[in-house]
């Protein structure tokens, strides 16, 4: 199903993945491990927990929870992956709500991982 078509780049790409479910993080590492198989996973958390690999690292797409531990609280995750020079377009949020989203942040909805698939894909162009 979904992975089918596995991408492999010339060049590694480094993803940071954001949750506080700790459960629901790894499940979501595994499957991206197999649809980037090539590509270098990183997870957080927690809000403070990705900033520091934010400040640490450079990625090539973020990929955050909306709401870690509360709602809105990915939008400093947002904020920092900016500031820290990754392109807008590289940054997707999860979220099963638009309340309060800016109209740059590309937004997928948690649990739709065909649009998830596709939003990905398009970033790592």
């Amino acid at each position: 199903m979904f992975g089918r078509n596995k991408i492999r780049s010339k060049q590694d790409h480094v993803i940071l993945l954001v949750d506080d479910d700790k459960g629901q993080l790894d499940v979501f590492a595994t499957w991206m491990a197999a649809i980037r198989p090539s590509a270098d996973i990183r997870t957080a958390t927690s809000v403070q927990e990705a900033l520091n690999l934010i400040t640490t690292h450079t990625f090539s797409l973020i990929v955050s929870d909306y709401s870690i531990p509360h709602a809105g609280a990915g939008l400093n995750i947002f904020e920092a992956a900016v500031q820290s020079g990754i392109p807008k377009s590289n940054f997707i949020m999860l979220s099963g709500t638009t309340d309060n989203l800016p109209d740059e942040v590309r937004l997928v909805s948690k649990g739709d991982l065909v649009a998830l698939e596709t939003a990905i894909q398009q970033a790592l162009v």
